[in-house]
């Protein structure tokens, strides 16, 4: 059997993976802010009021992470908390106008660290890319087999 002479799909996306995370914590430092918090933030941004395990899931991270962050992010007043609506025992989450500030300005680092990433990369090409990567992270979060369980 031969060695494959190109790098495998999978290794691209892991090195982009690890350098986006290394830039993008460097570009949050100056807001003392972790990108699982800006992950949240932004999530919120679309549409507030979720839950800490709706959050969760959406961000990919566990239930505990996602209390960790709520509860930073309620200290430092850039996120409230109230009960929902429809259920009383769970707190819905939404930015406050703090909140919505910082994520704005962060907002800025971060868009000019995806400009210089994308140099070169043609918009339709973007585009395209995107759609792939979440077909690819749709099909293995709906195959059983490609899960692991820690």
């Amino acid at each position: 059997m031969s060695e494959p002479t190109e790098p495998r799909f999978i290794y691209a996306i892991g090195a982009l993976d690890r350098t986006i995370r290394r830039q993008l914590g460097g570009a949050l430092e100056p807001f003392s802010l972790t990108i699982a918090e800006y992950t949240a933030l932004t999530l919120l941004r679309r549409d507030g009021g979720h839950s800490n395990a709706e959050l969760a899931r959406r961000a990919l991270v566990s239930p505990q992470a996602m209390n960790e962050v709520i509860q930073s992010l309620e200290r430092r007043q850039i996120i409230r908390r109230r009960p929902s609506e429809t259920h009383g025992s769970v707190l819905s989450t939404f930015l406050t106008a703090a909140g919505r500030e910082l994520l704005a300005r962060c907002d800025l680092a971060v868009d000019a660290m995806e400009e210089a990433m994308l140099e070169g990369v043609a918009t339709a090409t973007a585009r395209q890319t995107v759609a792939l990567l979440l077909t690819c992270v749709r099909n293995l979060q709906s195959d059983p087999a490609a899960q692991t369980t820690a």
